[in-house]
Parts: structure tokens; C-alpha cells; sequence
């Protein structure tokens, strides 16, 4: 009834039982024991007394659920033991690789002036506007020497209307 199966091909699995009950072999992939319960249905063989063969079960495992699956993604019941410390580790590597891949991408673009430092360009903005803002309050004076034949309440109404325009501009959020 029992089939006998080698733990030498697998170091992990020759320090576990031979057989586990749901709620262990839940523990060992790291899923739910309402999970197990479901891969059960699904086929995970299931020993006499309830219990389930480990090295059986991780090869059901590993030939009826989808990797590509996000709920079986790395967290999944496909990796075990050493294989699941592995595969963290290299997913690490690989998250720190892209990291500095980003930051030489970052510092390369600062290089060859695509990117710059958002103070920068704050304060070539805040000059670009009070040359604008100064521009605007000499409109009325030169408006003056243009038409001469205004009057002073005429260009004072001018400049009036250019200094309200740019308040407005300046509490516009």
C-alpha cells in the first residue's frame, strides 16, 4: 500500500517523514490547509489514513499547479525548504541588480543633462517668472511714452488691471 521512495535524491526531504498530515504538509508549502484541502479534490494523492506522501505530493504539486499563476509564484507550493531560500535569494540579487541598473541609468541621464535636480529647476523657473512679473509692471509706464494722449487715470487703470492680473496668477492654485 505504502510505496517506498529514495530521500537521497532531495537533501530537504530526508529529514521529513515520509508522510505528513494536511495540516503539516500545508505548513511545509506553505499554503493553507484549505488549500491542501482543494489540491486534494483536484487529485493530490492522499494516503489511507490521511495523510500525504511528501515526495508524491510535491511532484503532483509540481506537475498540476501553474507556476505562472500569481497565487503559486514563488510563495507557492512548488518550492521547498533549501529551493524556497534559494529562490528568495536570488529574487533578492536580482531586485538589487535592477536597483543599481536604476540608479547608473539615473546617474548616466544627470551625465548628459536628460534629468535634472528639481531645485534647479525651480529656481530657473522663479527667475524665468520674475523677469515676466517685471516686464508686466512696466507696461504702463511704456504705454505712456507710447500714447501720450492718455490720461494719468488712464494708464493707472492699466496698471491696475496687469497688477490684479498678476495677483490672480499668483494665488492661482
Amino acid at each position: 500500500m505504502h510505496e517506498t521512495h529514495s530521500n537521497l535524491a532531495d537533501p530537504a526531504l530526508s529529514q521529513l517523514p515520509r508522510a505528513l498530515s494536511k495540516s503539516a504538509f500545508a505548513k511545509l508549502i506553505a499554503v493553507s490547509p484549505g488549500r491542501v484541502s482543494q489540491m486534494v479534490k483536484q487529485g493530490l494523492p492522499v494516503e489511507a489514513d490521511g495523510k500525504i506522501d511528501v515526495a508524491r505530493g510535491k511532484l503532483w504539486i509540481a506537475e498540476n499547479i501553474n507556476p505562472t499563476r500569481a497565487a503559486s509564484q514563488a510563495k507557492g507550493p512548488t518550492l521547498f525548504g533549501e529551493e524556497r531560500q534559494k529562490a528568495s535569494l536570488t529574487e533578492e540579487r536580482a531586485r538589487l541588480a535592477k536597483e543599481q541598473a536604476d540608479a547608473a541609468e539615473i546617474k548616466n541621464a544627470i551625465l548628459r543633462k536628460e534629468l535634472v535636480h528639481a531645485s534647479d529647476v525651480e529656481r530657473e523657473w522663479a527667475s524665468v517668472l520674475r523677469k515676466v512679473r517685471s516686464g508686466v509692471l512696466a507696461v504702463p509706464s511704456r504705454v505712456r511714452q507710447l500714447l501720450p494722449h492718455l490720461t494719468p487715470h488712464d494708464v493707472e487703470a492699466i496698471d491696475n488691471e496687469l497688477r490684479r492680473a498678476l495677483e490672480d496668477l499668483a494665488h492661482d492654485e
